[in-house]
């Protein structure tokens, strides 16, 4: 697949969207927000983890599970997406039914602090930079048994990417993947 990321736009390419604020909130809220992931994005995200039905997917912060859904209707990926939000949990285990993947793909009201990633192979992450910092213990022990990690638009911190991928020409709108090399 080819994906022309000099005409894609990401979320917040607009001018409305402080350059120094990092895209699209930094640390101004508690809870991460809900911004949906266009799908160019997930496209690529899924393809630089290198997915395999053998694979099985936590989507922490799924809002209305797109990137599941995806992931099993492209890749045969099993999968879990968490929210704190009833409401995108509705809409999301909605989509999955409808999608009729509700054999592949489970979708639970839950504090992405309590997800267990033992089943995980890989994990993908849009939550802000304060999350990050308090799932950083987890994610470094998934990474280390040998996991697969991506995290839209904020980097764990502390922690060096195996790759980069830029969204945007001049801009730091990325996709970071953790794994080991």
């Amino acid at each position: 697949m080819s994906l022309d990321l000099d005409t894609w736009s990401a979320p917040f390419d607009n001018g409305d969207c402080s350059s120094v604020t990092p895209v699209p909130y930094g640390d101004l809220h508690t809870v991460s927000p809900y911004v949906a992931t266009p799908q160019a994005a997930i496209d690529l995200l899924l393809s630089e983890l290198e997915l395999t039905e053998s694979d099985f997917l936590v989507d922490l912060g799924c809002g209305v599970g797109s990137i599941n859904i995806t992931a099993a209707s492209r890749y045969n990926t099993r999968g879990l997406g968490v929210d704190i939000d009833p409401d995108l949990v509705k809409t999301a285990t909605e989509a999955v039914r409808v999608a009729g993947l509700e054999d592949m793909v489970s979708v639970r009201v839950e504090d992405v602090e309590v997800t267990d990633l033992v089943q995980a192979t890989a994990v993908v992450s849009f939550l802000v930079p304060r999350h990050l910092k308090l799932l950083k213990h987890k994610l470094v022990t998934f990474l280390d048994s040998g996991g697969k990690l991506a995290c839209y638009h904020y980097p764990l911190q502390g922690i060096t990417p195996f790759k980069v991928v830029n969204l945007k020409h001049g801009l730091e709108k990325n996709i970071y993947i953790y794994k080991k090399g």
